[in-house]
């Protein structure tokens, strides 16, 4: 179960803000991919590929952090309890990589179709 303190941890912020702009603008090529000049993906089309790229980084960021946050934990001597600094380490490292990855995965495949269909568009277009 996700807690509004795994929300509020600045890499979830950071992914799912980056996600959210991600989504946007795949969602509003493929709606638009019939209208080659309105939805703008040739534009982003790098951009967006860069911050697809960036989705699981980040996640990766936060594990690094998490994992940090378990060392110092350890190293003051906690113990595995539940509720304590070190599990809570653990399960940031866990929850930022599996929300990097579950974003980024899709979002591949999402431009992959877009692309696709851009390239169908325009080709049929020339």
């Amino acid at each position: 179960m996700i807690t509004l303190n795994e929300l509020s941890h600045p890499i979830v912020i950071a992914i799912l803000a980056l996600a959210l702009f991600v989504y946007y603008r795949l969602v509003y090529a493929f709606i638009a991919r019939k209208q080659v000049c309105c939805c703008g993906l040739g534009f982003w089309q790098q951009s967006l590929n860069l911050c697809i790229c960036a989705l699981p980084l980040l996640g990766l960021l936060g594990t690094i952090m998490g994992l940090l946050d378990a060392f110092v934990a350890m190293s003051y001597g906690e113990t595995m309890g539940f509720g304590n600094s070190l599990t809570a380490g653990i399960s940031d490292a866990l929850f930022t990589t599996q929300l990097g990855l579950l974003l980024a995965v899709p979002a591949w495949i999402l431009y992959s179709l877009v692309n696709r269909s851009l390239n169908e568009v325009q080709r049929h277009a020339s």
